[in-house]
């Protein structure tokens, strides 16, 4: 039980403060009132949508901080955006239903009356709502429907906190429940507050906080014709990190756009300067090639729990997919030389792929802890986790993934099928 809250806290919290006005509305009137008919029961199930569909948009805004907190509290980062996108999808159908079923008290006038109760062309306070309504429904078109290039889909989702505002001044002057009582008024409107806050720091002030982790590029080498490893020298203060995290950076650079982008550290703590390995692969990477030496940037981070640090069990399987390889380079540096007994796939499509083979031998040659096995699709065809398992005692095996997703989705489900728990399967995913 005690297992089962630790690693649950997260979502339980969630929903604990999603439920909380809704058991509150449910003693501000009798039932047999608010369900009369079924257009006082439909207006009631428009308020109960309204009421969680805001608790989870303002959730949804705290958790595109990226605050450090919230880090350590979802057990890495990756996971805060997992949740960031489900609570999403989740308000926003909620915040849908919210005037579609309070228009079902428009159909005793007449279908037109209903229809004109969703078109902003009413009061201004019902106008807030649906300007709000219709705002969010084009920018979740653009992010689930749209291929559009990132820094267009960083920027619209900077508008969510525009759309946020038109929902904020909706709930604050409306006639309902929430103006009447005074507890969901200051519950919804202080989680509302603060998450109009953490999206505005997020979207417009971010950026300029990190003044204090300021870097300088002091080497680039390019490890193959797609792959460059940069290393940044620290100006002042220097970042302290925990092998396999990753960081956000923002490189300031001719012909580069400045926008924040992750990157695992291939460095050891212990080192002063930093290290990333960039591959190219989209409309950003693909320009790093115009870094040069003596460029600036700064640092965000660090973020994340992808460590054998967090892992209770010292027999662990590493399987990275090409490029995902680099947070498992910092962590078989920093190895301890006993006690861990570790197997690392190494998977790239050829040998020429492999750009970080020859480090991690020498690495494997030096510390018995850890054995790395170059695994080329090209020779060997795809791996397996049927392939990978060399201990019949699964109960104390732990596996940490990272490469392209189809790669971790489809290992994760093998090792679950073989026995594995889902809790000892971990990955890193970088969906920001």
């Amino acid at each position: 039980m005690i297992k089962f809250f630790k690693y649950n806290s997260s979502w339980l919290t969630v929903l604990l403060l999603s439920i909380i006005p809704v058991i509150r509305w449910f003693f501000l009137f009798p039932l047999h009132i608010r369900f009369f008919d079924i257009y006082e029961a439909a207006t009631s199930l428009g308020q109960i949508a309204g009421l969680v569909g805001m608790v989870l948009f303002s959730l949804n805004l705290i958790l595109s901080s990226r605050l450090k907190i919230l880090d350590r509290y979802f057990f890495g980062l990756n996971n805060v955006y997992k949740y960031h996108s489900r609570i999403g999808s989740i308000s926003f159908c909620l915040l849908l239903l919210h005037p579609l079923f309070l228009a079902i008290s428009y159909l005793q006038v007449s279908l037109i009356h209903a229809f004109k109760f969703l078109l902003p062309i009413g009061s201004l306070v019902i106008t807030y709502g649906i300007v709000a309504l219709w705002l969010m429904i084009i920018l979740m078109i653009l992010t689930l429907y749209v291929r559009i290039k990132y820094h267009y889909w960083k920027l619209s989702h900077k508008f969510m906190v525009v759309v946020f505002i038109f929902a904020v001044l909706h709930t604050m002057m409306v006639s309902s429940d929430v103006s009447y009582d005074n507890f969901l008024r200051w519950y919804i409107l202080g989680i509302a507050y603060i998450g109009l806050a953490s999206g505005f720091y997020r979207a417009f002030l971010s950026r300029y906080w990190n003044t204090d982790l300021a870097y300088k590029v002091v080497a680039i080498r390019e490890l193959n014709p797609q792959i460059l490893e940069i290393e940044l020298s620290p100006k002042n203060k220097k970042l302290n990190f925990i092998s396999g995290q990753f960081i956000f950076v923002r490189f300031f650079s001719q012909n580069l756009s400045s926008e924040s982008h992750p990157f695992s550290l291939v460095s050891i703590p212990t080192e002063k300067n930093i290290k990333i390995i960039v591959k190219s692969l989209g409309d950003f990477t693909s320009q790093m090639q115009n870094i040069k030496v003596g460029d600036y940037a700064t640092i965000d981070g660090p973020f994340g729990r992808f460590s054998y640090k967090y892992l209770s069990s010292y027999r662990q399987i590493w399987l990275a997919g090409g490029i995902g390889i680099t947070p498992f380079i910092s962590m078989a540096r920093s190895l301890p030389v006993q006690s861990y007994q570790i197997d690392l796939y190494y998977c790239t499509k050829n040998n020429q792929e492999a750009v970080l083979l020859n480090e991690l031998l020498k690495i494997s040659s030096i510390n018995k802890s850890i054995r790395v096995i170059s695994w080329c699709s090209d020779e060997r065809g795809r791996i397996s986790a049927e392939k990978t398992i060399v201990s019949e005692n699964l109960a104390k095996t732990e596996v940490m993934l990272c490469g392209p997703d189809i790669f971790m989705r489809q290992l994760r489900s093998q090792f679950i099928t073989l026995g594995l728990k889902s809790r000892q399967i971990h990955w890193e995913q970088f969906k920001f």
